[in-house]
């Protein structure tokens, strides 16, 4: 496209809406008038990096002026000029040592990769009971314990933050042999431990599994094929999708699964609105939840959520009554 067209009515309501904003997205504005409308065929983050601003400025000078986002502003200035604008350029180099410039990855085939992981994790386990079985499965256990060893610790925290908001006597056990003794020792029939274990699998995972499995407790896995070396001591198995363009599986599909496995469970567990009130006064009255506003604007409803996250650590492996052990509603 060559040079810059005359102003046009979507220009002049960036314009007045930059005025409006301030300094950074009067920068905004300049980038996208230098070279309007061909500066809509680069790339959010070119613009951004141009102007020195950060998507919130960019957001904002775009509600400012009614437009919902860079797409709409795009379909505007296109019908306004009577010109067909490119879609941005979304390739990305990889700095990986062996990729070959013709192996470069696209932005947008990364985000369809994750958005199919999620639809086809979820609508698998819909369609073969799995997630309803499980979160029956922790409703009866009389304690639940957690465990997720390398990438999947992570994986594991989120979800006891989860089920501690709803559920009493919920255990994260610690990925070192120690916790995982500890927690073995204490662990009875009655019990269920949802594991996470993904490529390359762990070995304490596996075996923390098969010492619950011997004992008769329930066994949920997280993992990525009805194959992998924990499934031996399953008694019950949700099987995500963690494919992915990058040389990390995908956590995406994983952390949704535990999240949905964790809202059915609560679903049904007695008491879970009680305690989860019970909860979120707990915390106002530490001073540790709703930080930054008043304590009757903070939602009970967010527990679990990074509000959680940010509260007390999450509970040890050991015993009820013991010191690890989670505080009971």
């Amino acid at each position: 496209m060559t040079g810059p067209l005359a102003p046009t009515p979507t220009i002049d309501l960036l314009r007045a809406a930059a005025e409006l904003c301030g300094p950074v997205a009067q920068r905004l504005f300049a980038v996208l008038a230098e070279d309007y409308p061909a500066s809509l065929e680069r790339r959010p983050g070119q613009l951004l990096r141009a102007a020195d601003a950060s998507a919130a400025d960019l957001d904002g000078l775009l509600a400012a002026a009614g437009v919902a986002s860079m797409d709409d502003l795009r379909l505007l200035a296109a019908r306004e000029v009577g010109l067909r604008l490119a879609e941005p350029d979304l390739r990305f180099t990889s700095r990986e040592p062996r990729s070959e410039p013709r192996e470069r990855s696209a932005l947008r085939r990364m985000i369809t990769a994750e958005e199919d992981n999620l639809r086809r994790t979820l609508a698998d386990l819909q369609a073969n009971g799995a997630l309803e079985v499980a979160a029956a499965a922790l409703l009866r256990a009389r304690r639940r314990w957690v465990l997720g060893d390398l990438k999947s610790a992570g994986y594991a925290t989120l979800l006891t933050s989860d089920l501690t908001s709803s559920m009493r006597d919920v255990f994260l056990v610690q990925p070192a042999t120690g916790a995982a003794v500890n927690a073995i020792s204490d662990a009875h029939a009655d019990d269920a431990l949802v594991v996470f274990s993904f490529r390359n699998y762990s070995g304490l995972t596996v075996d923390v599994a098969r010492e619950f499995h011997a004992l008769g407790a329930s066994v949920i896995a997280l993992t990525d094929s009805y194959t992998s070396p924990v499934c031996s001591f399953a008694s019950h198995v949700l099987a995500v999708d963690t494919r992915s363009e990058s040389p990390h599986h995908s956590p995406t599909a994983v952390a949704a699964a535990a999240h949905v496995l964790a809202a059915l469970a609560a679903a049904g567990a007695k008491g879970a609105a009680r305690r989860s009130r019970r909860r979120a006064e707990v915390f106002r009255s530490l001073g540790s939840y709703g930080l930054g506003r008043p304590a009757s604007d903070a939602d009970p409803g967010t527990l679990g959520s990074d509000g959680d996250a940010s509260g007390p650590a999450a509970p040890a492996a050991g015993s009820p009554g013991e010191p690890g052990s989670p505080l009971r509603a």
